[in-house]
């Protein structure tokens, strides 16, 4: 987003955290660039966010594991892109999220079709977090049903010291309204 901005592109910003909001205006207040940062829920955007508006929405990693309602989360972006404007989306792949590396193997903890919600707790002071459960078919199907065309969906594996290398830990969704 910081990258665009500098290079002139108007930016606009939507996350439903109010920290994540706050540290994104820090952020763009250091780069020196100025950004549109709304703190809404995708699933629900404001009319404050035009429809037809933007030619572009980019999402990166962790989008999804939030979204409660994936197919009004598609047609929110979808309502806010002009016609023949993409949908860029990368994400963590839920195979890699419930893949575990136990004595080498590659081992599963909850199946790839169990769809249930997943309580975390990811610090101990910290209060816990409700994570959604999305094949991939769930995401490009949501895209479909939206409206959009994909153009492109591709699965691979970026290197990180605690990642399993044998399954895919992102994707890639390229889409297009129209």
């Amino acid at each position: 987003m910081l990258a665009c901005a500098k290079r002139g592109a108007i930016v606009t910003g939507v996350d439903f955290s109010s920290e994540q909001v706050r540290l994104a205006r820090e952020a763009a207040a250091y780069c020196g660039v100025n950004v549109n940062l709304v703190e809404a829920d995708w699933q629900n955007l404001p009319e404050s966010v035009s429809n037809n508006y933007f030619d572009l929405v980019v999402t990166e990693c962790g989008i999804f594991i939030w979204t409660k309602n994936l197919d009004a989360w598609m047609r929110s972006a979808y309502r806010v892109l002009k016609n023949d404007s993409k949908l860029i989306v990368s994400d963590f792949h839920l195979i890699s999220m419930i893949a575990e590396l136990e004595d080498g193997k590659v081992a599963f903890r909850r199946s790839y079709f169990d769809q249930n919600p997943e309580v975390c707790q990811s610090e101990e002071d910290a209060s816990p977090s409700i994570e959604f459960r999305w094949k991939l078919s769930d995401i490009i199907n949501a895209t479909i049903q939206a409206g959009f065309r994909v153009d492109r969906v591709e699965e691979f594996y970026i290197e990180e010291p605690a990642d399993i290398p044998f399954i895919p830990n992102n994707f890639l969704l390229v889409a297009t309204k129209e």
